[in-house]
This record gives C-alpha cells, sequence and structure tokens, in this order.
C-alpha cells in the first residue's frame, strides 16, 4: 500500500473513532491518509507512560501478537519492534521456548517465522502504538468521554455523529459531527443498542458459549537468574492450558486458562498448586529464583461473539465498526489484536481501492471485506473451543466436522512432532508438521494448507493403529463420501483471507523433539 498515493487525492474532513483500543488506534493510522482530521474519543484518562487501563479489564493479562499481527504493525509503524526492545521488551529471537501438546509431547525450540520479535505486556504495546498515533498529522485524542448514541441523517440512511457527555456525569450532552464513525469499543460496545434504537432490524449473529476463565500471575527474576526458557504453551486437554512468556523488567506473565465454566483460581495458594498440577517438573525450570509481583488476578468471559453487520441492506453509510465490538475470540489463542490489525489492513486497502472518493455502500463493502479476512480466526477459534464439553454453538452457520478436525489436528500434531526432526535432518524443512501448524494458527497460511487429503495420507503413513483407527472410524460413520470431499465441506474456502500475502516456508531451524 503506497501512503503516498493516497496522499494525492483530496481528503474528507472528519473521522471520529469511539474507543482508543488497539482496534482503534490502528484504525486512526489509516485514516490518517484519508481524512483531514482524525477523533479519537475514549472513556479513561490516556497514561503517559505504560500503564494498564480500567476501562480495558483485560489489559492485566498476558497478550500476544500473532505473525501477521507484527508484519501489519511493523508496515504501518516502521521500526516497531525496534521501539519496544528500546522500552525494554524482551528480545525473543534465537531464545528456547517449550510447547507441551495434549498427550504430554514436547518440542524446544519451535522454528520462528519472523527473525525479530520483542515481547512485552499489553500496557507497553498499547502505549507504544498510542504514541505512534498520537505523532500523526490531524489526530486528537478526547479522554474521559462517554459516547452515548449515534446522530443520524433525517432519512436515517446515514450516521452523522455522535453524541457524548463527561464520563461519569449524566447531565450535559454534545454532539460531534463527522464524515465516518467507527465503533472500536470492544466488547463492552453498545452499537446493536444504539441501532436498535434508531430502527434498524439486526441480523442473528454467532456465539460460542465458552464461558472462558483465566487467571494471570507476573513474577520478577533476580538479576541474573534467568529460565531455560522464554515462553511455553501448554494446549488444552483434559487439564488447564498454560501459557508463560517473559516481557519487560526482567518479568514474566503466567497464565492459567481453561475453558466451559472451569474456572483457574485467583488465591495465591490455589493458583501456585493449580501451576503445579499441570507442569509438573517443568514448574522449577520456569520460576527458580522467581518473585511474585502481587495476586494473581482474574478475568472470565461467558461467550464468544460474531456480529453480521455486513447482512444488513439498510446498513447506514458514515458507520463502521472493528475489533472486539465486531467479532471477539477466544484470548488464549491471541488473536484480538492481530485480528484488529487485519481489519486495520483491510479497511486501508478498501479506502485505497476508492481513490480518495467514497462511493455509496463503501461502509457496508468494508464490513463484507472484513468478514472474509477474519473468518480463519474465528474458525480456529472455535473449532478449539467446542471441542471441549460443555461449549455449545447457537447462530445461523454452525461450524461443521468439529469432531473430525479436532481428531485431525490432534493426530497432525502428535505425529508431525514425531517426525519433523528427521525431515529437518533430510534437508525436507519445507516439508516439516509443526512450523505449517504455527503459521496456520500465526494467521499467515490457510487451515487448508494444513487439513487436506493429501497431508492426511501422509500421516497415517506413520499414525499408530489406534489414531489411525479412531481417524477414519470417524470418516466413514459420520461423513460419507470421498476424504476431498469431507474436507472441501468441513473447512470454508479462506482464500480472500490471505489475498496478497507472500508464501511462507518453514524455517531451517531445527527444533529438538522429546
Amino acid at each position: 500500500m503506497q501512503d503516498e498515493t493516497a496522499g494525492k487525492h483530496e481528503k474528507q474532513q472528519q473521522a471520529v473513532i469511539i474507543g482508543a483500543s488497539i482496534a482503534g488506534l490502528l484504525a486512526a493510522r489509516v485514516l490518517t491518509q484519508y481524512y483531514e482530521q482524525v477523533l479519537i474519543i475514549e472513556r479513561d484518562a490516556l497514561p503517559a507512560e505504560p500503564r494498564p487501563r480500567a476501562g480495558v479489564p483485560q489489559s492485566h493479562h498476558l497478550h500476544r501478537l500473532l505473525p501477521r499481527g507484527k508484519m501489519i504493525l511493523e508496515r504501518l509503524f516502521p521500526g516497531f519492534l525496534d521501539s519496544l526492545l528500546e522500552q525494554g521488551a524482551f528480545p525473543m529471537e534465537h531464545t528456547n521456548s517449550l510447547l507441551i501438546a495434549k498427550d504430554g509431547r514436547t518440542t524446544l525450540s519451535a522454528p520462528s517465522m519472523m527473525g525479530k520479535e520483542a515481547t512485552c505486556s499489553r500496557a507497553m504495546l498499547e502505549w507504544e502504538i498510542r504514541r505512534r498515533v498520537q505523532a500523526q498529522a490531524g489526530v486528537r485524542f478526547l479522554a474521559r468521554k462517554d459516547v452515548i448514541g449515534l446522530i443520524p441523517s433525517a432519512d436515517r440512511k446515514h450516521i452523522t455523529g455522535i453524541q457524548l457527555r463527561e464520563h461519569g456525569q449524566l447531565a450535559e450532552q454534545t454532539s460531534v459531527r463527522a464524515d465516518l464513525i467507527i465503533d472500536a469499543s470492544g466488547r463492552s460496545s453498545k452499537l446493536t443498542h444504539w441501532l436498535q434504537e434508531l430502527g434498524y432490524h439486526l441480523p442473528e449473529d454467532e456465539q460460542v458459549h465458552s464461558a472462558i476463565g483465566y487467571s494471570t500471575r507476573y513474577y520478577k527474576f533476580a538479576t541474573g537468574t534467568y529460565p531455560e526458557w522464554s515462553a511455553l504453551f501448554k494446549f488444552f486437554a483434559q487439564s488447564d492450558g498454560v501459557a508463560y512468556q517473559r516481557i519487560e523488567d526482567d518479568t514474566c506473565a503466567v497464565i492459567i486458562g481453561n475453558i466451559g465454566g472451569h474456572y483457574p483460581p485467583t488465591d495465591a495458594t490455589a493458583f501456585e498448586q493449580r501451576l503445579a498440577d499441570s507442569l509438573g517438573s517443568y514448574l522449577p525450570k520456569l520460576l527458580q529464583g522467581a518473585q511474585p509481583l502481587g495476586d494473581p488476578r482474574g478475568y472470565r468471559i461467558p461467550m464468544c461473539v460474531r456480529h453480521h453487520f455486513e447482512q444488513m441492506e439498510d446498513w447506514p453509510g458514515g458507520l463502521l465498526v472493528m475489533g472486539d465490538a465486531f467479532c471477539n475470540f477466544d484470548p488464549i489463542y491471541g488473536q484480538g489484536m492481530s485480528v484488529a490489525a487485519i481489519e486495520a489492513e483491510t479497511l486501508e486497502r478498501c479506502l485505497y481501492e476508492q481513490q480518495g472518493h467514497i462511493q455509496p455502500g463503501f461502509e457496508r463493502y468494508v464490513l463484507q471485506r472484513m468478514q472474509e479476512t477474519i473468518a480463519p480466526a474465528w474458525w480456529l477459534s472455535s473449532i478449539s473451543d467446542l471441542n471441549s464439553p460443555g461449549v455449545t454453538y447457537t447462530g445461523p452457520s454452525p461450524i461443521r466436522s468439529v469432531r473430525l478436525i479436532q481428531l485431525y489436528l490432534d493426530l497432525y500434531l502428535k505425529n508431525g512432532m514425531l517426525h519433523d526432526r528427521e525431515l529437518y535432518q533430510k534437508g525436507l524443512a519445507e516439508q516439516a508438521y509443526l512450523p505449517r501448524y504455527l503459521m496456520m494458527n500465526g494467521l499467515l497460511i490457510s487451515p487448508r494448507e494444513v487439513i487436506n487429503a493429501r497431508m492426511l495420507a501422509n500421516l497415517l503413513a506413520f499414525a499408530e493403529a489406534s489414531d489411525e483407527q479412531k481417524l477414519l472410524t470417524a470418516f466413514c460413520q459420520d461423513y460419507p463420501g470421498s476424504i476431498e470431499q469431507v474436507f472441501d465441506e468441513a473447512i470454508p474456502d479462506f482464500s480472500l483471507s490471505f489475498e496478497g500475502l507472500p508464501d511462507f516456508a518453514p524455517t531451517e531451524e531445527v527444533p529438538v523433539y522429546q
């Protein structure tokens, strides 16, 4: 995308963004190329240094950018990773990570897909993005303000402004006019209520009732006493999932997550016991010499929601929605911030296509394109959650073949981790399984590149008899037709989600499997 090309066209006057979230900040960066003024309205006071905000209840917990998100941020903000490292973020490049599969099998030093990496707290990441956006010409922030409604045109075909008031007050209201309004206010968005107040009929949304819970505790290492691994991820199985990550200032975050109403504890003693039960002998190697920084803190999410505003033929002009207000995910997979970056990039492409002259129906078209680009993230998150007992789906488009896909992915991980070392030793890195799995979950390649008939044949060639029988039985009993037909029907066509991305190949770094 050539920013200088966008700058040659006449800009519209003002865009307003509701929420200084990651999604809102990235939208603002894109809009500066097409609008004279970009106003970001935020209900919180905005800290002058990296610090969690009250209006972001999940900000205390571990966040991560997937590879696709890092690529986009580095393009929107050149030198972004270097800036994080200068601020004290932890340099992940050339460090060891540990991945623990459902069957307990582990791999060390899972190959990196991006080279340079920096890991830090959500507060530092958001602060660095906000600092970059504040430096853009025409950007203003209006803090401690609550948006309380939309202002429609006389025929109600357009949204022309918003109503707002001081945060925490009920008296005086003011209005702000804009050519474009973007709701990026997160899970607490009032957009559906506002639209219904104006007489719009909303399409049925999709809901995955996951009853997600997770608890996070931070630790600080004594100088010079650092663990063997810089990151760890333990998959959900019949027990907790665990994520561990070194971040800035010689600290690390440990998160215990579970699903289906099995909430991890926030009591310090119970948290440490649960962590020991989950990690066993790996725990001392992670936290030896580290001291807790306060008690664990919990966060619970009853369900994940995907709205389908793009289906509204009467969707009003002048209005868009992004981030968690549009579609939200199980946070344990770390998709949210990267999906926000993908949405911002999609908005940028759509604006570029318009050449600075917004046509009728543009906003609905953007929402349609966003749905296409975020579809793999929703599918991957839903497939994983729906495999857990007690998790249910409601909505117009049920996820198909959940059991079959999960059996396949379990087999893929188990046998892929077993045989990748041999592939690397033979110089066949491009055939490695685990890097391809990580690229899929990093939103770099389509699930169809991992889940297909050719790959299944390779997996079955060295599968244990019990695993092979379980998977083939699922095919025969539940899914008539050829294997190719089953996969084609079970996995959506995600081709539009990866348009313009380069081809990715596994690195030649050799992982160590145990």
